[in-house]
């Protein structure tokens, strides 16, 4: 496979970002067997593969496998970078979905030879990156067919602690500060300055997942085909339960599991090649 590093200028963002790209290659050296399908004719399928909140576009190659799983799949991998940006359009930021839903795949479609079509495009994700995944795949379900989320923070409002879950202001959360615990408060912070005062959550449509979806199935908008599971010792487990079941009660298919595993990276190295094993690929 071959691996690219790309750094280039996001208009939506107005500064420069990074990503990095898988693509097959015929000779791929010492000790991978494989054949890749691809001969450089046709656009390829790709899997836009999004990182979680402490990371980066590096990490999946850092911590799994991930060029030696696709190795002999007919099949591009973007990895971009989105900082702590939990993948959405920031209320006091940048606008980051718009970078990943819409930039990021333009991009890779007039660099790279990769496909436009709703059938060859998906989008997986862990952690904030699972997060991400459900909000671009449902949103873009007309441009998205396959999205699968590992460990994600689907339910968002739920990880927002009961003291601060009223909070209209910055300073009402720094009147707090002395209520929360340091990773509490960095968290609540965070979460303000991507989508707002936490009194406001429940007006902001576009980022709560659970209104997201009943939205979307109800307008009877394109919906992607959905992967979902999580460890069963993880510490969001509670809120992928939730949404699965908020799923099942909107009659939307889709494919849920739970497994032993925490939140880490032996989880996701294990469930990425099940993802790839069920995006509808050329064998």
């Amino acid at each position: 496979m071959a691996l690219l590093k790309v750094n280039f200028f996001s208009n939506a963002l107005g500064m420069a970002m990074q990503m990095d790209v898988i693509l097959p290659e015929g000779n791929q050296g010492v000790g991978v067997a494989a054949k890749p399908l691809w001969d450089g004719k046709e656009p390829l399928p790709v899997l836009y593969l999004l990182h979680g909140a402490s990371d980066d576009n590096t990490i999946w190659q850092r911590r799994t496998s991930i060029e030696r799983y696709v190795a002999d799949k007919k099949l591009a991998v973007v990895m971009p970078n989105a900082h702590l940006s939990m993948y959405s359009n920031q209320y006091l930021g940048f606008n980051f979905f718009d970078f990943i839903a819409y930039e990021v795949p333009e991009f890779c479609q007039k660099y790279f030879k990769v496909s436009d079509r709703r059938e060859d495009n998906f989008i997986a994700g862990l952690s904030m990156g699972g997060y991400g995944t459900l909000k671009i795949g449902m949103s873009c379900g007309d441009r998205f067919s396959y999205a699968a989320s590992l460990s994600g923070a689907c339910d968002r409002a739920g990880t927002i602690p009961e003291a601060a879950r009223s909070c209209s202001s910055l300073q009402e959360l720094e009147d707090l500060r002395p209520k929360l615990t340091q990773e509490e408060y960095d968290m609540v912070r965070r979460m303000f300055i991507t989508f707002g005062p936490p009194s406001e959550f429940g007006d902001r449509v576009q980022d709560d997942m659970f209104k997201l979806s009943e939205e979307r199935i109800k307008a009877g908008k394109p919906m992607p085909e959905l992967f979902i599971t999580c460890g069963t010792e993880d510490f969001l487990i509670e809120g992928n339960r939730k949404f699965h079941r908020h799923l099942e009660n909107l009659g939307y298919q889709h494919i849920y599991y739970e497994a032993p595993g925490i939140h880490n990276w032996d989880y996701w190295d294990t469930h990425i090649q099940k993802v790839l094993d069920w995006l509808p690929l050329e064998q």
